[in-house]
């Protein structure tokens, strides 16, 4: 379990109710800060295992504190996992946060059910973080020269992938309900009475790569993308934020267990284009991890850029690499 846990806030209120939040779920040692400055102080004396911090906070507000944290400035360790409250951050300053490997964002005011899925999620996913150098590198340069398509300083979609991402136009099958050009999906107005098919892509024969498991993993990511899709198209309440975290996690799911499945296969079949395909399967967590951070601070996202996201994964990872390597694998057979 994380703990000990340090909780910054310049509101006593809310520390306290995320104190107990956290708590309730287990971590049995909660410690609190006002501001960034108290923190970095606090995080030093008590070494805690999470850290809960706002953005807005005087004389050093939470963006500050992460990239000082990163930077492992004043002795402090640098791969503490990190979560960001947020409330209208802007898109710069979200960036600012992915770029210095921020763990995950939650959404003020938190509630109980929100900080239970963060910490699942950390616990399942924290990510290696690189040597405090690079951190420190980037704090000293300008982050004005930053761009939203970069991550820790990796680029992380090309200009031509955020084409392709904003201006997919192949048909997808059987489509009840009409999309944007992979904008939000438009809901129907009047749902009929009558049984809906629902799904937004169907699985087909062309879609295999010549591997059972292989298929039936890549059909989880077909549920996630037909489950999204009625989430988007069907659902209008209260609800949506916690279907859409689940859906989020049943991605970084498939991601993780899909990748390491395929690459395995593939180089137990000693696939002679397996290194690349490796290289792929990197540059695609590094994009799914951006983006799922951008809905995290931003939860109308899921309605576009995540969705955009799985039918740009589908499209041009399943459907056009992936089954680059099915003849290989069949021939073997």
């Amino acid at each position: 379990m994380l703990s000990p846990c340090l909780i910054v806030d310049d509101h006593e209120m809310i520390r306290d109710t995320i104190g107990l939040m956290a708590q309730a779920l287990g971590i049995k040692s909660v410690i609190t800060a006002a501001d960034g400055a108290e923190a970095i102080s606090r995080a030093y004396h008590d070494e805690p295992s999470l850290i809960i911090t706002d953005l807005q906070m005087d004389p050093i507000d939470g963006l500050e504190m992460l990239r000082l944290m990163r930077s492992g400035r004043y002795h402090l360790r640098h791969d503490t996992p990190i979560i960001i409250l947020t409330a209208n951050a802007s898109k710069a300053v979200i960036s600012e946060c992915i770029r210095f490997d921020v763990d995950a964002f939650m959404i003020k005011p938190v509630k109980k059910q929100d900080l239970e899925n963060r910490v699942k999620q950390l616990s399942k996913h924290t990510k290696a973080k690189k040597p405090p150098q690079f951190y420190f590198e980037m704090y000293q340069s300008d982050p004005a020269k930053s761009t939203e398509f970069e991550h820790n300083g990796a680029v992380v979609f090309t200009e031509e992938e955020q084409q392709q991402i904003e201006c997919i136009t192949e048909p997808v099958e059987e489509t009840p309900i009409a999309p944007d050009t992979l904008g939000d999906v438009k809901a129907s107005p009047q749902p009929s009475s009558e049984p809906k098919d629902r799904k937004f892509i169907r699985w087909q024969e062309k879609y295999t790569v010549g591997h059972q498991e292989l298929d039936n993993s890549n059909k989880q990511l077909l549920a996630i993308i037909n489950d999204t899709y009625e989430a988007i198209a069907y659902h209008h309440d209260d609800d949506d934020k916690a279907d859409f975290d689940a859906l989020a996690q049943r991605f970084r799911d498939y991601i993780a267990s899909h990748f390491l499945l395929e690459e395995d296969i593939l180089e137990a079949r000693a696939y002679p284009k397996y290194k690349e395909h490796a290289a792929i399967h990197q540059r695609l967590a590094r994009q799914a991890q951006y983006v799922l951070l951008q809905c995290q601070a931003d939860p109308t996202l899921y309605r576009s850029e995540f969705f955009k996201f799985l039918r740009y994964w589908w499209i041009h990872h399943v459907v056009h690499e992936d089954t680059k390597y099915r003849d290989f694998l069949v021939q073997g057979l």
